[in-house]
């Protein structure tokens, strides 16, 4: 009896802190609203959105990735790509780096010369010795600036999870205005060829917890980094 009073206890007081901050939000909501009316009776912020809804992919998916705190970086081809891992890897002073084994990121590492150790099928506990992990993304929507990794397609796609640093390389061909498009290509593959696991990654690991307090890193990559190569290596 005594326990099941404990339990209403704690029922009422994580209701009433919920309906707190409910309470709390409602001027924001209000902001919201009111950014919406207007949107819908400025012509030049309408404007303003579409040309946003015009722009190429790859553009639309930089301004996306960045702001939510993600680091986008375009180049030509694969060896300038491999100039920007490098240059990357020797600012966080990297000694132990991860690495899928995609074919595109062994293109790339092979242009790279450092002076650290390479892990191509780190273990779980050697993954968290690793100051950096580095894939590729099968696919990217520029609306959320999301990267896309397919199980099947790349081993160990742990890198990208799990270092506190996360390089991805990605084709600018590969890049899809919205999610729903890149949902379409995925199914479009048959069921029998789609992967056991797809990951979903928008910019850095964030979690808050039942106060709202956002926090960097916790549960995953602090730093997100990606290469998009709009040309082909020369």
């Amino acid at each position: 009896m005594v326990e099941l009073e404990d339990n209403k206890e704690v029922r009422r007081a994580m209701l009433s802190a919920i309906r707190e901050h409910l309470a709390a939000s409602m001027p924001f909501d209000a902001v919201h609203d009111e950014h919406h009316a207007e949107h819908k009776a400025n012509p030049r912020i309408s404007s303003a959105v579409a040309d946003e809804q015009s722009a190429s992919p790859t553009e639309r998916f930089r301004n996306a990735l960045e702001a939510v705190a993600g680091h986008c970086l375009m180049v030509n081809d694969e060896r300038a790509a491999a100039d920007l891992v490098l240059e990357i890897l020797g600012k966080i002073n990297a000694r132990r780096i991860a690495v899928s084994d995609s074919l595109l990121v062994k293109r790339v590492m092979s242009h790279v010369k450092l002076d650290a150790e390479i892990l191509v099928d780190a273990s779980k506990s050697e993954l968290f010795d690793c100051d950096a992990g580095i894939t590729s993304a099968q696919w990217g929507a520029a609306e959320t600036g999301t990267l896309v990794l397919e199980a099947d397609a790349e081993r160990h796609r742990l890198a990208s999870l799990v270092p506190p640093v996360h390089i991805a390389l990605i084709e600018a061909d590969k890049i899809r205005q919205t999610l729903g498009e890149v949902l379409e290509s995925l199914s479009e593959q048959g069921r029998d060829r789609l992967s056991r696991t797809v990951t979903f990654i928008t910019g850095p690991s964030r979690t808050s917890d039942i106060e709202l307090t956002l926090a960097i890193g916790v549960h995953g990559p602090g730093e997100l980094f990606v290469i998009i190569i709009e040309g082909r290596d020369k």
